[in-house]
């Protein structure tokens, strides 16, 4: 044996060693390809999603398409997806992941921010997809957040703005109408499903309902500026399930999950599968603990007085 074959020797040995004793040794030689699939752009459960991914002992490539909101947009991603090779879909919001999984059965896919997977169907149950699928949910319980805008008004007519061509957002206007005789007051629905129905129908609140509840909804989100311009100028007290609502649209109060934990809970689902899990063998989660957040300059601008109680409790304060 030459001097280069007993050197290649020892190498390929020392290798297959630190294989066998570091098993992180040997993922860092493997490489994977995710599409992200985001559906109204950016946030900071993909910041979460990536940078989690991106401290993994794998080296992994992101290829972002954005749908836009836009059902034939996202039909033409998934089949630009469907013509390269890809190891593993990440999917935004309910909509999305509800038509990708209607399409792509053959590979793994990890959900993020949908509010209720189970009653949408996208999972059979929290325990197991039955299916190519596990992922992250932003649910909060509705109860939660209709007794935490009771503490700022004792509301008996509340209002809800939602979209009707978003199972998601139907689904929480459902679970909203069920709490009506257990927290004391009657639902007046708002159904906002462009642009053009906010003049139409926001209008009509005023004078009708004490509060307004805004559910998780990638419209509402969208529309949240204007929204929430006539909201807080009728002076009707709201709370909204969506992040960014009560900062960057003024709303006055928000029970929300943490975009960005979702995110890494969504990427350590995408690792088990790097690691040669099934989806289906992987459980779906969601947080148990959400954060307050407080618009001081709406609650000025409306003349609500906070209680101490929520400001306490209050992880986001804007003044």
């Amino acid at each position: 044996m030459n001097l280069y074959c007993t050197i290649r020797f020892i190498i390929v040995g020392m290798v297959l060693f630190l294989c066998l004793i570091h098993p992180s040794f040997a993922s860092a030689e493997k490489s994977y390809k995710i599409a992200m699939i985001t559906w109204r752009g950016e946030t900071k459960a993909e910041r979460g999603f990536i940078d989690e991914l991106e401290r993994s002992s794998y080296r992994i490539t992101f290829r972002k398409y954005h749908a836009n909101q836009n059902r034939s947009n996202l039909q033409k991603i998934i089949k630009q997806i469907q013509g390269t090779y890809v190891d593993l879909i990440y999917v935004f919001g309910t909509t999305a992941t509800k038509i990708v999984l209607s399409r792509i059965k053959d590979k793994p896919v990890v959900f993020n921010i949908v509010s209720r997977p189970v009653r949408s169907r996208i999972i059979a149950s929290w325990e197991s997809s039955e299916s190519n699928v596990t992922g992250a949910s932003n649910k909060v319980p509705v109860l939660h957040q209709l007794k935490a805008l009771k503490k700022v008004i004792d509301y008996s007519r509340l209002g809800i703005i939602y979209n009707p061509r978003e199972q998601n957002s139907i689904i929480q206007k459902d679970i909203a109408r069920k709490l009506e005789s257990t927290l004391g007051f009657k639902l007046k629905e708002y159904k906002i499903s462009g642009q053009s129905d906010i003049l139409k129908v926001l209008p009509s609140m005023k004078g009708e309902v004490d509060a307004v509840y805004i559910p998780a909804d990638s419209m509402t989100k969208f529309l949240g500026r204007e929204i929430m311009a006539l909201v807080n100028e009728f002076k009707i007290p709201s709370l909204s399930a969506v992040e960014s609502m009560v900062p960057d649209d003024g709303a006055l109060l928000g029970l929300v999950p943490n975009y960005y934990e979702l995110g890494r809970i969504a990427a350590a689902k995408a690792l088990k599968i790097f690691q040669g899990k099934k989806p289906a063998e992987i459980p779906s989660s969601a947080l148990e603990h959400f954060n307050m957040s407080v618009n001081m300059k709406t609650a000025q601008k409306i003349n609500v007085q906070i209680p101490m109680s929520i400001l306490v409790m209050a992880n986001k304060i804007v003044r």
